[in-house]
């Protein structure tokens, strides 16, 4: 029951129209109803959801966007994502996306997407460079320390 139930105008077992609403928001309402997700909902509706679970501090809806939307990251859309997880605080969802630009660095960073990505999110950019130079750094000492190992085949 909403809160304010008891002076709504239509009977509790009618249905009614919200047109006041944006999906994103009735898909909360929907979830806060049902503690389920709609298989269906499309990335975007999840991210908004996501962010929505952050601003209203509500965990479980956290937890569910966050699983989902873990699994569905890739390089075509680890951008957004970073974006996303930045606006939503979300640690698990933000190192997620932020491994998969390591793993696919030159696909993602020359995508046509790069670019607007930096203008709006310069911090993120210089965490990705930096992110990108230990990668590299680490990489360079592993294959020189094998050098100098006489015992390395």
């Amino acid at each position: 029951m909403l809160s304010g139930d008891e002076h709504c105008k239509a009977p509790a077992r009618d249905s009614f129209s919200l047109p006041e609403l944006s999906h994103d928001e009735l898909s909360l309402l929907a979830f806060l109803y049902t503690s389920a997700l709609d298989r269906d909902l499309p990335e975007r509706h999840l991210h908004a959801l996501l962010v929505a679970a952050d601003k209203y501090d509500v965990a479980f809806l956290r937890r569910a966007c966050e699983a989902r939307l873990a699994a569905a990251v890739e390089p075509r859309n680890v951008l957004r994502t970073l974006e996303v997880a930045e606006l939503s605080s979300s640690a698990v969802f933000r190192e997620r996306a932020m491994d998969t630009v390591l793993q696919h660095a030159e696909q993602v960073v020359f995508s046509p997407e790069y670019d607007e990505f930096a203008v709006r999110n310069a911090a993120l950019c210089v965490e990705i460079t930096r992110a990108l130079l230990a990668k590299m750094s680490m990489s360079t000492t592993v294959r020189s320390t094998d050098k100098s190992d006489p015992h390395h085949a």
